[in-house]
């Protein structure tokens, strides 16, 4: 990835730097408060001199000039607080700090990712796990979900992740494997261990698509809305997308007051950790590609066991790795059979301990 310090840039190289067509630009600025500070202490500025010897570009001028040469912004983040040493302050606290809100905003060095958007209109193979346990009563949904995929022009892939449920999830799931099985790919894993994270992993470790999707089988997020955001994954490998059950009004009794609240408050301090905004941080609907699924496995992420669900690690990891995340609205719906395969506060603990992980890191 091409990185460069915007001060260091003249006019001829910053234009040149978008006309290269690399795939990763990083520039860094100096924050609003520094960058007319910084330029007074050298004396570089209108008022003591007719002509100055350094552009003045700030991340205003930066995210508008990507924009004109096709380039989207990915995120932001505070790479240096203050022009002082730092040294002897350990690095995990001065990851914290980057972090927190007004202090970043004051930073004297700011970092911003961009990637070139190229639209993908191939029709290449979509692989959508569907992680399933106790989901019996769901069979009608199940049936209309494999229906309405029949409407996708890509090639399917359908992995169902049954997890050993006490009634007869698995057989239904075998008797529409033998009843779809002339229209996609289908695939039945009885899961090895415990948890949807699991299960989405054992699910998409087999999985052969470019682009991937998981998809709850209560099928609470509106099927239409789920396969809707899919076709959208695809135009390009560099987004996740990430659905948002909160947008819209729900339908009443789909998420339980307290679930609720604490969703909304794990969305806010994720927004806060990686300077992106997220506006549901637990929906289960979430599509990505190929590319974005090697880079966990490559760095142990997607086999990690402290995210109960993988939907947090999932986020973490896309800003790590520089891929835009992007809120797709969907509406919501209560369960119509069974109950959720959830522990709020034990799971609600676990991940509050990967968002420390995250916090900690040079994220």
């Amino acid at each position: 990835m091409t990185s460069v310090n915007s001060w260091n840039l003249t006019n001829n190289k910053l234009h040149q730097l978008f006309k290269n067509n690399d795939e990763f630009i990083s520039i860094k600025v100096r924050g609003n408060t520094w960058e007319p500070i910084t330029r007074w202490l050298k004396l570089d500025s209108r008022i003591f001199r007719e002509t100055t010897s350094k552009a003045r570009i700030t991340l205003c001028d930066i995210e508008s000039l990507a924009e004109i040469y096709n380039y989207r912004s990915i995120r932001w983040k505070a790479k240096k607080l203050t022009p002082l040493p730092t040294k002897i302050i350990p690095q995990s606290f001065k990851n914290i700090f980057r972090k927190l809100p007004i202090i970043k905003q004051l930073a004297y060095e700011i970092e911003i990712v961009f990637y070139r958007y190229n639209e993908n209109n191939s029709n290449h193979l979509i692989s959508i796990v569907i992680p399933a346990r106790n989901e019996a009563g769901n069979k009608e949904l199940l049936i209309n979900a494999l229906n309405k995929f029949k409407k996708i022009p890509n090639k399917l892939e359908i992995i169902f992740v049954e997890g050993n449920s006490k009634d007869n999830t698995f057989k239904i799931l075998e008797e529409l494997k033998e009843s779809y099985s002339n229209c996609f790919k289908i695939s039945l894993l009885k899961q090895t261990s415990k948890g949807k994270k699991n299960a989405v992993v054992e699910g998409f470790n087999i999985s052969s698509g470019k682009t991937l999707a998981i998809i709850d089988s209560d099928f609470t997020v509106d099927i239409d809305d789920s396969i809707s955001a899919i076709m959208e994954s695809t135009k390009n490998e560099n987004i996740l997308i990430n659905c948002s059950r909160t947008t819209f009004p729900m339908e009443k009794d789909a998420m339980r007051w307290a679930n609720y609240i604490g969703n909304r408050l794990f969305a806010i301090f994720l927004s806060i950790l990686i300077n992106k905004p997220v506006s549901d941080s637990l929906c289960g609907t979430k599509v990505f590609s190929r590319k974005f699924f090697k880079l966990m496995k490559k760095n142990g992420s997607w086999d990690s066991k402290s995210d109960p669900f993988g939907d947090f690690t999932i986020i973490f990891e896309a800003a790590n790795n520089n891929i835009n995340i992007l809120n797709y609205p969907v509406r919501y719906y209560a369960r119509k059979s069974g109950a959720p395969n959830i522990s709020r506060w034990v799971d609600g603990l676990k991940l509050l301990k990967v968002c420390w992980i995250y916090m900690i890191s040079d994220i």
